[in-house]
């Protein structure tokens, strides 16, 4: 659910990107505020799964230790599921508007507060008191809280730049026509999300039952993955809000880059979920059964190899979907359209105000 939530951040992003290209300004906070209401409601699901996650380890296979600690910790998660989603909704909304550096900010600050926290409740530092276990989910609630608020006050209270894109808690952004197109875009890009992260659970699951040591160095070779990929993943993000710009500008000619960047930009969001369905689930994750737990010797390697191989067809698929034949007049005309669904509604602010900092 946290995935899927994570997909209407992606839909967001590029639909309000279209909306702030089109100078529709007062439909980029409508589409923020919808998408808030979205998956505000989205938590209470995802925290009945938090919930409960021991015991869906358990009937899984994962030893009992594994299962008992994964379950403190994504219950004392749960106090920071809902302050991270609105902290990328709100930073969706502005990064949307270009406005990026205040966000950074208060994302390094969050790195160097969990920190802080993390090992002061861990090891009772600080002046903290010694919690153990339970300190690490904690500490990361009280960072990402601090980080929610301190945007909050900033942004809204302190600079105001909400209102740059007529942000109006009236009700008018529970729209049919809004909604339609967030979930048009949304539901795929949540789909495709999906399917890529179900995939690493399993890869997860598969290397969990082959050892703790294992599960560890899978582990810790994930987040070392993540984030030594976290450059590509920003490149590709600014890319999207770019193009996504141009294109509800209806400037076609001015918008290309890489192919998952092409699609999300476009809002066309079905070959993405179509990709990673058919790489991860008919490609990688049988691949890695056999190659990695089908073995007399069960190998983390080849559950690696797995992994290889399905984001190979992956990226194939989406390169293939956005550099085959692409209509850039085409896709630039229906994200105008897109883009200007009731505009006349409201008094948008005037072209020859300074949007940009």
């Amino acid at each position: 659910m946290l995935i899927f939530m994570q997909g209407f951040n992606s839909g967001m992003n590029a639909l309000c990107s279209q909306a702030f290209g089109a100078k529709n300004f007062h439909l980029v906070g409508e589409y923020a505020l919808l998408t808030s209401l979205l998956l505000t409601v989205a938590c209470v699901p995802l925290a009945v799964l938090w919930w409960n996650l021991g015991d869906i380890l358990l009937a899984a296979g994962v030893t009992d230790r594994v299962a008992a600690l994964a379950a403190v910790y994504c219950r004392l998660s749960l106090l920071w599921l809902w302050p991270r989603s609105i902290f990328q909704v709100l930073s969706c909304f502005y990064q949307a508007q270009h406005i990026v550096q205040p966000t950074a900010a208060f994302n390094m600050l969050a790195v160097a507060l969990n920190g802080f926290f993390v090992v002061g409740l861990n090891h009772g530092r600080f002046g903290l008191p010694k919690l153990g276990f339970v300190g690490c989910p904690l500490g990361t609630s009280m960072a990402l809280s601090i980080r929610l608020v301190g945007y909050v006050v900033y942004m809204n209270l302190y600079r105001k730049y909400h209102r740059r894109c007529a942000w109006r808690c009236d009700g008018s952004f529970l729209d049919g026509s809004i909604l339609r197109n967030l979930l048009s875009v949304g539901l795929p890009l949540a789909g495709g999300t999906i399917f890529e992260n179900a995939q690493l659970i399993t890869m997860t699951l598969y290397a969990a039952t082959i050892g703790e040591v294992q599960l560890g160095t899978h582990n810790a070779m994930m987040e070392l993955f993540f984030f030594a990929t976290s450059p590509l993943y920003a490149v590709v993000t600014a890319a999207v809000t770019r193009m996504g710009t141009h294109l509800g500008a209806g400037q076609p000619s001015q918008a290309l880059l890489s192919a998952q960047a092409v699609l999300k930009a476009q809002a066309r969001p079905m070959p993405i979920m179509v990709g990673f369905a058919v790489g991860a689930w008919l490609v990688g994750v049988p691949t890695a059964y056999i190659l990695g737990i089908h073995q007399t010797h069960p190998d983390l390697l080849g559950i690696w190899h797995g992994m290889i191989c399905g984001y190979a067809v992956t990226s194939a698929i989406g390169f293939a979907a956005a550099f085959g034949r692409p209509n850039w007049q085409l896709e630039a005309e229906k994200a105008v359209a897109r883009s200007h669904i009731k505009e006349k509604e409201f008094a948008s602010p005037q072209e020859s105000d300074v949007l940009l900092p």
